[in-house]
C-alpha cells in the first residue's frame, strides 16, 4: 500500500528538523551522536522491547457446536434441551420443534445440521431443540414451554434481529403453544414481538391464533411436491389454507422435492424432505433416521433461504 502523500510531506519537515538539530554536535567514539531524542523515548522503546512486557490476549477462538453440551433438565423444559453456541456473528435464536415421537438427541442432531448449514452464518447464537410429542396432535401438552419463555425472553436485546421457530409435522402444534404463551402474558414487556419468524413445515392449525400471528415478523406455510411424480406432502392442504389466511404474514411457500429419490405416491417421504433432502426410505417416513443422520443426505434449509431477505433472517 502507497502512503498518503500528507504523510510523505510531514516525514519529509521531521527529517529536515532532525538533521538541522543533530548538525555539528559532537560524536561518540562509534560515531553516532551522543545526543539522544530524549531519556523517555528511549526508555519508551526498551519497555515496548521488553520480553516481560503486558501483552494484550486475543479472543479465545469459537468452539464447535458440538464441543458444548445440551443443557437440559427442570429449569430447561421437559423435552427440551438449549446451548450457547458463543457464535460471534450475531445473538439470534432459534427453537426447532420435531415431530410426533421424535426423541431429543435426534431433535438435537436436527438442529444442530440446520445450524452448520445455515443458521450460524445468519448469526444464531442460542439454540433450543425440543422433542416431538407423544400424541400426533399434542393433546398432552406435556413440552416445557413456558420453561423455553423463561430463558429467551431474557436474552433478546437490541441486538436480536429474529428469533426463528421452526415446526415440523405435529411439532407445529408445540410450536403453536409458545406463540400463544408469547402473546398471552409470558413476554410483558413484548421484548419477542415482532421478532419471531415462524416457519409451519408441513404440519398443522390447531393452536394457531390470528393475535399470536399478527405479533409475529413474518409467518410462512411450508410443503413439500416431488415435481416429478405430482406428489405432494401430506398435509400440503392445510398449508395452502393457512397461506392463504395469513397472506400477509408471509403466505404459502412450496419446496421442490424432485431430488429426493421419494417412490411415486409417498407422501410421507416427501413429507420429510422438509427435514432431510434426501430421506432414508423412499416409500415413507423414518423419523429417527431422517432427523438424527444426514450424512450424505444435506439437511433442508431452502425455505430458511429463500425467504431469508423478506423475514431479515441475516446477521
Amino acid at each position: 500500500m502507497q502512503p498518503h502523500p500528507a504523510f510523505k510531506l510531514i516525514g519529509l519537515a521531521l527529517l529536515t528538523a532532525c538533521s538541522a538539530g543533530f548538525e555539528g554536535m559532537p560524536e561518540s567514539d562509534g560515531g553516532a551522536p551522543e545526543a539522544s531524542l530524549g531519556d523517555g523515548a528511549a526508555d519508551a522503546g526498551d519497555a515496548a522491547a521488553a520480553p516481560d512486557a503486558p501483552k494484550v490476549d486475543a479472543a479465545p477462538p469459537e468452539p464447535d457446536i458440538d464441543a458444548i453440551p445440551w443443557e437440559v433438565g427442570p429449569t430447561v423444559g421437559y423435552g427440551v434441551s438449549r446451548k450457547d453456541t458463543q457464535n460471534p456473528l450475531g445473538s439470534n435464536a432459534v427453537i426447532a420443534y420435531a415431530g410426533y415421537q421424535i426423541d431429543l438427541p435426534a431433535a438435537e442432531a436436527w438442529v444442530t445440521a440446520l445450524y452448520r448449514a445455515s443458521l450460524r452464518a445468519r448469526g444464531v447464537r442460542y439454540v433450543w431443540a425440543v422433542q416431538g410429542p407423544n400424541q400426533p396432535e399434542y393433546l398432552n401438552q406435556e413440552i416445557g414451554n413456558s420453561k423455553i419463555a423463561a430463558t429467551l425472553v431474557p436474552l433478546v436485546s437490541a441486538s436480536t434481529k429474529f428469533v426463528l421457530a421452526l415446526g415440523h409435522s405435529s411439532g407445529s402444534f408445540v410450536a403453536h403453544e409458545l406463540l400463544a404463551q408469547l402473546s398471552g402474558g409470558l413476554d410483558p414487556q413484548d421484548v419477542t414481538a415482532n421478532r419471531v419468524v415462524y416457519f409451519d413445515l408441513d404440519g398443522g392449525q390447531s393452536g394457531l391464533t390470528a393475535p399470536a400471528v399478527a405479533r409475529l415478523k413474518r409467518a410462512y406455510f411450508v410443503a413439500s411436491q416431488d415435481v416429478a411424480t405430482g406428489t405432494y406432502s401430506p398435509n400440503a392442504s392445510t398449508m395452502k389454507s393457512l397461506g392463504a389466511t395469513y397472506a400477509g404474514a408471509g403466505g404459502y411457500w412450496e419446496n421442490d422435492a424432485s431430488a429426493s429419490g421419494c417412490n411415486s405416491g409417498a407422501t410421507w417421504c416427501v413429507h420429510m424432505t422438509l427435514v432431510t433432502t434426501k430421506p432414508h426410505d423412499s416409500a415413507t417416513a423414518d423419523g429417527l433416521l431422517d432427523y438424527g443422520d444426514f450424512v450424505g443426505r444435506p439437511v433442508s434449509h431452502g425455505y430458511v433461504d429463500a425467504k431469508a431477505a423478506e423475514a431479515g433472517l441475516l446477521p
